[in-house]
């Protein structure tokens, strides 16, 4: 595909900074970036096809340490003001949707206490397919979002939430388990 000379520009600029899938590229597949996004990283970030970023009105964050990994998978949307920071490893998979002013950190950055080695400080996160996140929700190091699951608005997420549930609360707890059909795509 012949691409206008400034799409060429724009994507030989952006593809130094993410790997899109193993893609090649044509204007559908590509991110929609709109607004402020901010990217820090020196670790290892790779996008699916047609993530939706929107920075607008708050700036988003994705921040990649050296020697860490962020994964996002195809049909994704990152909302305004998201903060995600990957230390040693958070995958985001397919169809997945972040609501506005959620953070996603997989460490601590701080000890709690002088009993605490430091070891466990940083942990993996993984939101499985078609998780909804809902506004300004929290999840932290160590966590699994289960397959079609929802986090409601202004939850924390402190442990594993299963699939096909409705999780809410700070600390996140059950609230229902949900009914959904083989294939069904949340939108």
């Amino acid at each position: 595909m012949v691409f206008p000379n400034r799409v060429k520009i724009a994507y030989g600029k952006m593809r130094g900074w993410a790997v899109f899938g193993k893609i090649q590229p044509t204007l559908g597949l590509l991110p929609r970036i709109r607004g402020k996004v901010y990217l820090n990283r020196s670790g290892e970030l790779q996008v699916g096809k047609r993530l939706n970023i929107i920075g607008k009105p708050w700036g988003t964050q994705l921040t990649v340490v050296k020697g860490a990994r962020l994964t996002i998978g195809d049909d994704v949307l990152i909302n305004a003001g998201v903060g995600i920071a990957a230390n040693i490893e958070v995958v985001i998979g397919n169809n997945v949707m972040i609501g506005p002013r959620t953070s996603i950190f997989d460490s601590a950055y701080h000890r709690i206490d002088s009993l605490d080695d430091g070891s466990e400080m940083a942990q993996r996160i993984t939101i499985q397919d078609n998780a909804w996140i809902g506004t300004g929700a929290l999840i932290l190091p160590g966590v699994t979002i289960g397959k079609n699951a929802v986090v409601a608005a202004g939850s924390t997420v402190t442990k594993d939430v299963p699939d096909n549930t409705l999780v809410a609360g700070a600390p996140a707890k059950v609230i229902r388990e949900l009914t959904i059909h083989d294939g069904w795509i949340r939108r």
